[in-house]
């Protein structure tokens, strides 16, 4: 399985995990609908690093500081979350899965390249 194909099962997992979750918390919690989604992003966070090292970039080396290079990467992605959720979340479950689906997929490009290209070197994989 190619590294893009292995980024994408991660992805997507951990993408419709934090739809779930993230459409549950705009749904139910009395908080702001972007500090929802941020929240959620961010306990994503570690779990995601730890996937796409042991699972997608197996055969990289990761730079130093490349949990921190990551954790930036993710900084886009929760300005995507909470912008997307800001101007799209309704407060209705049924739509904001989608919204923050959206969301997650836009972010998820923005993390491949990123992480591809400086997180976990290209020239290290096969």
């Amino acid at each position: 399985m190619t590294t893009f194909l292995r980024f994408l099962v991660v992805g997507v997992t951990i993408a419709v995990l934090y739809a779930v979750l993230a459409a549950l918390a705009t749904t139910h919690l009395p908080w702001p609908k972007a500090v929802s989604a941020g929240v959620i992003w961010t306990a994503f966070i570690p779990v995601g690093y730890w996937c796409q090292r042991h699972f997608t970039f197996t055969t990289s080396t990761p730079r130093p500081f490349a949990l921190g290079i990551y954790a930036l990467t993710q900084v886009l992605g929760i300005g995507i979350g909470s912008g997307t959720s800001y101007l799209f979340a309704t407060g209705r479950f049924g739509t904001d899965i989608f919204v923050h689906l959206g969301a997650s997929g836009i972010a998820a490009v923005v993390s491949y390249l990123i992480n591809r290209n400086l997180t976990f070197p290209a020239d290290a994989q096969r």
